[in-house]
């Protein structure tokens, strides 16, 4: 439970998990030639039944092992060397000296007991025990299995005394039954299991994985004051609009004559470089002779007419410059534009600071009183600088990140460094903006093809000579960085050859345009800008690429408003809670199941791709993650009132709420229109083999069998892909169970019956508990009645012919998934089932499946997404349980973290057989995004697994791999799905596993993925 060795040095060589590539491999032995140690003699005599084996714990004076922590029911919470999730016993030595395991017994019942194997157990140490009942796969796995309903472990040691033993009540999913502390604590039911780690005081989430932090660089100092200004008079104030003074201020220790300075007004456009000393036009200046002394200042009158030239502007943009005569630079220079009417542009403080809109002018005094104004329209969709505190949200509005808010910017090195923050919903580049606004070409809409073309010869031209070479470019270009730790960097595309140089030069300038310039610093997002920095490094302050992902406490999962009562509600108890659109819920836990709700915070982390946040987006609800958000400030007072919650790209807004909005918000939500009618199909009948299918069944079979079928006919391998990709490896002989026998089905048992006639009651529409329990009721009696025998038959017959006694798989495939408008993923229920129903008959399993499209979450779901409820069905996908997969997870073909990048993949990954859209408590997974070719190839992790012990779930080429499956099945898809190329967000979703010792990649899963809520731009931006 510590992250340390369960064995003494000596048997640590010998016996360890290896993780290679998500391969993980155990071998035990007191030497190191691979054979097994010969056991210790069996006791002459031992039967195991002490009298004191009922106790919950161990006799007082019964040694130093101790049984710590015990699982019985792992659903993902730890996987064994296999990636399986087994159950587990863990033991822990309390002494102060090495214990020999052989030397004790381990049972779950009076009378009968295993030997350990011979293991030195050093001071302190863990060892992990398996009870999986499958002792061929080690000598860490026990000959028996744990009861998930209450099990008894009991400990004895080689003198048949029991050492420990422990009563196991009735666990949780994926909850442990753990000493609290380490070895001395009392034993109580934990949700976060801590194997292999300390198990703590009190039972709390762990904190996620750090990511790799090793890239560090020199620190630097930022010189004081910055930026630096010639002086010795400074600009301190402007009241230009409408038409008032310049005040200029002596910043220095020595009076100063006036004499030998001009000040003048410009305008100034983009392209143009700054004026000269003779430009512009020179304002009124103080009669000769006038000196300022050291603070004092002077207030330069300006007219209408001084103005007039910056006021035809399109944005009111012009400099304002302070030359001294002599002087090649000027003592003080302040550009501007998109000028709000009555503020004053002020210096805070007077003589150092950089300028600010204030509300309103304040000659002759000191700007310590400016009130800054908290936004401004930026019309033109860009700004010279950021002078307001709202002008760096208003840029990065629109822009699909999450997790972190940029803001695009362009150094012209060829007219003195000027620096422009472009918009991101008026500048998807940062060449159309200087193709429209400084080349001034007309604008071409990228939608229309020709238009289209023109506009990427344009682009790849312009790339060749500002990306691709790093001498004789004239603008340096990058984006500036808001993550949701905190981090503020500049940024430089991966693949752009900037010079390490040039990135300082780009750094200094823009941070010449922002306010608290010394919370930035330079990130490297490739290796060639990480060698590029080294030569730098010192000279401007620095974070290495993992940086972001550091000390989180913040996660945006689902962009979006919502309005409802703050509730506080424990995670294991939202299945049952009442709650609804108007409640915002915040629970201890990612949860995997909920009722329906207006938004959602977590104190533990999520996956984009859990099931709770696919619901989100599926509702268009806020949802977020916030460590101790019970007792972080922003939300302590706001318990039990009504709140509006917003969540964005890299921070959020809570606030209460008055009645009158929320009511506005609830009304403009309500479903219009006529309801979604689902593809409902009859006509099919008896076992459908889906390499005789395709997407186009999905009325017949379901989106989810569908969507396997058309894996078998996917044909198109990617340029830079092996074409041994092909064919997928898809789960073979797999088969569809159509609708028409849900529907016998559904109405012979009664359930369409009584759901009619629950429909028409209003305490079934009205009352939560009514509803549920009405929803119970057409579950049960799908569930009892019998499934018709000729069908069985067939069903039970495909099987043996196909997959013989092996366990299958049996999964839901209903046709209201996968619609235009409503997603449906994750609502329904998939089980396995064998022949010999050791476990689950296949009867039992195809009920079980066919009621859940009855799940009262279900339900709510669709009547929420205006779903024809009627027209609901489900069919059944059926194929090969896979077990011992070393990898699984889910990828999709786009950026699900910035929508726009359909050159990049997102990837998540988890070791073995642990679920990513359904973890365990406080399991993260591997969360990449992939860039394949033709342009840099990386895979940037944004989260690691807590399972896979410090290693990479997945290989660099198994991610490579995985992309070019990935590539092919989106260009397979997208004429069936997008035929007519109207969603500029499409995407395709896939599951995926890791097969056998060869690590095969199976494709399990492919369907369309959803953003939500989320719009594409409209100006088809995708890049």
């Amino acid at each position: 439970m510590t992250a340390r060795s369960s064995f003494d040095r000596r048997s640590l060589r010998c016996c360890r998990a290896r993780v290679g590539a998500g391969l993980l491999s155990v071998a035990i032995g007191a030497g190191c030639s691979g054979e097994p140690p010969a056991p210790p003699p069996e006791p002459s005599s031992c039967d195991f039944a002490s009298s004191t084996a009922s106790a919950a714990g161990a006799p007082g004076a019964s040694g130093d092992l101790r049984i710590n922590e015990v699982m019985t029911g792992n659903d993902g919470a730890w996987v064994d060397e296999s990636g399986e999730t087994d159950d587990f016993v863990e033991l822990i030595n309390m002494g102060q000296r090495p214990i020999d395991l052989g030397q004790y017994y381990l049972g779950d019942e009076l009378g009968k007991a295993t030997r350990l194997p011979t293991l030195a157990l050093g001071p302190g140490r863990t060892v992990l025990l398996w009870a999986d009942d499958t002792p061929d796969q080690g000598p860490l796995h026990l000959p028996f299995k744990l009861s998930s309903s209450g099990a008894r472990v009991l400990l004895w040691s080689a003198s048949c005394e029991l050492a420990d033993a422990v009563e196991v009540p009735e666990l949780p999913r994926s909850e442990s039954y753990a000493r609290l502390p380490d070895g001395t604590g009392e034993l109580s039911i934990c949700r976060y299991a801590t194997p292999e780690r300390t198990n703590g005081d009190t039972c709390e989430p762990p904190e996620p994985p750090n990511l790799d932090d090793s890239i560090r660089f020199a620190p630097f100092a930022w010189p004081e004051p910055f930026p630096a200004i010639a002086g010795p008079l400074v600009i301190s104030e402007l009241a230009l609009r409408p038409a008032g003074f310049v005040e200029v201020l002596n910043a220095s220790g020595a009076a100063v004559a006036l004499d030998d300075f001009a000040l003048r007004l410009s305008a100034l456009s983009p392209g143009q470089g700054l004026p000269s000393a003779g430009a512009g036009v020179l304002l009124a200046w103080p009669q000769p002779g006038v000196t300022l002394a050291p603070g004092e200042r002077v207030s330069v009158p300006v007219s209408a007419s001084d103005t007039a030239a910056v006021e035809a502007s399109p944005e009111f943009e012009g400099v304002a410059t302070l030359w001294r005569a002599g002087r090649p630079v000027p003592s003080d220079r302040i550009d501007f534009m998109a000028w709000p009417e009555g503020a004053s542009l002020a210096r805070v403080p007077d003589a150092t600071g950089t300028p600010r809109f204030c509300d309103a002018p304040s000659p002759g005094v000191p700007n310590a009183g400016c009130a800054e104004l908290p936004g401004r329209p930026l019309a033109s969709g860009r700004a010279r600088r950021l002078d307001t505190a709202g002008d760096f949200a208003e840029l990065a509005r629109g822009g699909t990140e999450v997790g972190e808010a940029g803001v695009k910017f362009v150094v012209d090195m060829a007219t003195n460094d000027t620096v422009h923050l472009l918009s991101t919903r008026a500048w998807a580049l940062h060449y159309t903006f200087i193709r429209e606004q400084i080349e001034r070409l007309p604008h071409l809409d990228r939608c229309d093809p020709e238009q289209a073309a023109e506009f990427n010869v344009g682009w790849g031209l312009f790339s060749q000579k500002e990306y691709y070479r790093a001498e004789g470019r004239r603008y340096l270009l990058g984006t500036l960085v808001e993550h949701t730790n905190g981090t503020r960097t500049v940024e430089f595309a991966p693949g752009d050859k900037i010079l390490g140089a040039q990135m300082r030069r780009a750094f200094f300038a823009v941070m010449k345009a922002v306010p608290g310039p010394q919370a930035w610093a330079i990130r490297a997002t490739e290796a060639r800008q990480i060698a590029e920095m080294r030569g730098i490094e010192g000279t401007a302050p620095m974070v290495g690429p993992n940086a972001p992902y550091k000390g989180l406490t913040y996660q945006p999962l689902n962009p979006a408003e919502g309005f409802g009562t703050l509730t506080f509600v424990p995670a294991r108890d939202l299945e049952t809670a009442e709650l609804g659109p108007n409640v915002i819920v915040v629970t201890d836990d990612v949860p995997n199941e909920t009722a329906f709700m207006g938004g959602l915070i977590t104190e533990a982390f999520q996956t984009p791709l859990a099931h709770v946040n696919v619901l989100a987006r599926g509702r268009g609800t806020p949802n977020m993650a916030l460590r101790g958000a019970r007792g972080d400030a922003r939300l302590e007072g706001l318990f039990g009132k009504l709140v509006r919650l917003e969540v964005r790209a890299s921070d959020f807004d809570i606030r209460e709420a008055t009645a009158q909005e929320a009511d506005a918000y609830w009304e403009a939500r309500k479903p219009e229109g006529e309801r979604l009618s689902p593809a409902l199909d009859l006509s099919v009948r008896g076992v459908v083999s889906l390499d005789a299918a395709g997407y186009a069944w999905s009325g017949s079979i379901g989106s989810k069998a569908a969507g396997m079928a058309e894996l078998y006919r996917v044909s198109g391998v990617g340029p830079y892909c092996p074409p041994d990709l092909l064919p997928l490896y898809v789960p073979p002989a797999a088969f569809a169970v159509p609708f028409s026998h849900y529907m016998d089905h559904f109405q012979a048992s009664g359930a369409a019956e009584l759901l009619a006639e629950l429909e028409q009651d209003l305490e079934f529409r009205a009352d939560p508990r009514a509803h549920a329990e009405g929803l119970s009721r057409v579950r049960e009696r799908m569930l009892k009645h019998p499934v018709d025998r000729e069908i069985l038959r067939e069903i039970t017959g495909a099987i043996e012919e196909r997959f013989g006694k092996d366990r299958v798989r049996l999964r839901s495939s209903s046709n209201t998934e996968d619609l235009a408008t409503f997603n449906g993923a994750g609502l329904h229920t998939s089980t396995s089932g064998d022949l010999e129903a050791s476990s689950s008959s296949i009867e039992d399993a195809l009920r079980t499946v066919w009621s859940s499209l009855w799940n009262t979450r279900a339900y709510d779901e669709r009547e929420f997404g205006h779903v024809e409820q009627a027209r609901a069905a489900m069919a059944v996908l059926v194929h090969q349980a896979w077990q011992s997969e070393r990898a699984q997870g889910v990828a999709i073909s786009r950026n699900a973290l910035d929508a726009t990048r359909d050159s990049q993949y997102y990837i998540n990954a988890q070791i073995g057989e642990a679920s990513v859209t359904n973890p365990a408590p406080g399991v993260t997974s591997d969360e990449i995004v992939y860039t394949p070719p033709p342009r840099t190839i990386k895979a940037d992790y944004h989260a690691r697994s807590s399972l896979s012990r410090g290693r990479d779930v997945l290989s660099f080429p198994e991610i490579q791999r995985l992309g070019c499956a990935l590539e092919s099945i989106h260009a397979h898809y997208r004429p069936l799905v997008d035929p007519e190329g109207e969603n500029q967000l499409y995407a395709m979703q896939i599951e995926w596993k890791l097969i056998g010792p060869e690590r095969r990649l199976l494709v399990k899963q492919a369907r369309p993925y959803s953003f939500g809520a989320l719009q594409a731009p409209g100006d088809c931006r995708e890049y």
